[in-house]
């Protein structure tokens, strides 16, 4: 129940308020309305290889299934128009939190708006509760458990073989549990994830093997479930203070370990570590007043606390994703 409760709440609303009407207390006000997509968003960041033969695929959104592990997957797949099969595109994993699904993840986080204006393939694949000990859909990130470490590390030797893709500009992004999830991915699948997104649960596993890897992340000071400040809040484990978190990540990737602090807007302040081993970044976003929700999301999730909108997390980690990349 505990880890459900991690992130049970947030993913269950996120589709009902996205898909109800206007009326209602827990859509966004008009004096803080939700950002549109960047106007013109980062341009695909590719090492430029070539598919040939190519390899085509229809544009526009398909859910899939692909058997892992004796189980059936299911994943949302965009493709977006200006893919022809013959470049190597990016792919970008989008990975929902614990009791929610790939279809509300994708519509809380809009990655496919970015994807389809920067030209990457996006991916929002579905847990299960195997192993995780939670009730609805969760991914297992804990030690020992490798069921969905070996789903995505499957899932990307068939995309890889049925799309043109550039496996060297792969990354992950998610929230909460899906955060944690990609954290584990970069250290499980060291070869496949060139950098990650963390959202709401910025994880850091000691035995962490990969090499350095970017890192942008995002949290709330209020955030109840998982407290900014460390504790078991409303996760019932015990987590490690964000920024601690932050700084070990830093530490791995072998940063100068005093970071700088810059004021983003009124409530966000970004906290760069620099100098890091291999020209990557490691960079945290705080949040003032935060809650446990995505920045820059188009709807309000009132009881998990406050969504700002002076920030957009999907564009920045984009943003990120594809300035550390062109320095591959």
């Amino acid at each position: 129940m505990a880890r459900t409760a991690v992130f049970a709440t947030m993913a269950s609303l996120v589709l009902l308020f996205a898909a109800c009407s206007d009326d209602g207390d827990d859509q966004p006000s008009a004096s803080s309305p939700a950002p549109s997509a960047p106007a013109s968003a980062p341009p695909v960041v590719s090492a430029g290889g070539a598919c040939e033969p190519a390899r085509p695929h229809d544009p526009g959104n398909v859910t899939e299934t692909l058997a892992s592990g004796g189980l059936d997957r299911t994943y949302i797949l965009h493709v977006p128009e200006s893919y022809d099969g013959t470049i190597a595109v990016p792919l970008v994993l989008n990975l929902h939190g614990a009791g929610s699904n790939a279809t509300q993840q994708a519509i809380y986080s809009r990655l496919q708006i970015t994807a389809a204006q920067a030209g990457f393939i996006a991916v929002q694949p579905n847990a299960t509760n195997v192993g995780s000990g939670a009730s609805g859909q969760a991914w297992s990130f804990f030690p020992g458990q490798d069921v969905d470490i070996d789903f995505i590390d499957d899932l990307l030797d068939h995309l890889e073989e049925q799309l043109c893709i550039d496996a060297s500009r792969v990354f992950s992004m998610g929230i909460s549990s899906g955060s944690a999830m990609s954290a584990k991915l970069a250290c499980a699948l060291p070869d496949r994830i060139f950098a990650v997104g963390l959202v709401a649960a910025l994880v850091y596993f000691p035995t962490c093997e990969a090499d350095p890897t970017p890192v942008i992340a995002f949290h709330g000071t209020d955030d109840a479930l998982v407290p900014f400040d460390g504790g078991t809040g409303g996760v019932g484990l015990p987590t490690r203070p964000v920024r601690d978190s932050a700084a070990d990540w830093a530490a791995r990737d072998g940063c100068d370990p005093t970071p700088a602090d810059a004021r983003v807007s009124e409530h966000v302040t970004s906290v760069a570590w620099s100098e890091c081993d291999g020209g990557v970044a490691v960079i945290l976003y705080v949040v003032e007043g935060g809650g446990h929700t995505w920045p820059g999301a188009a709807v309000d999730v009132t009881p998990l606390g406050a969504t700002t909108r002076e920030v957009d997390a999907t564009a920045l980690i984009w943003e990120f994703f594809a300035a550390q990349a062109a320095q591959r």
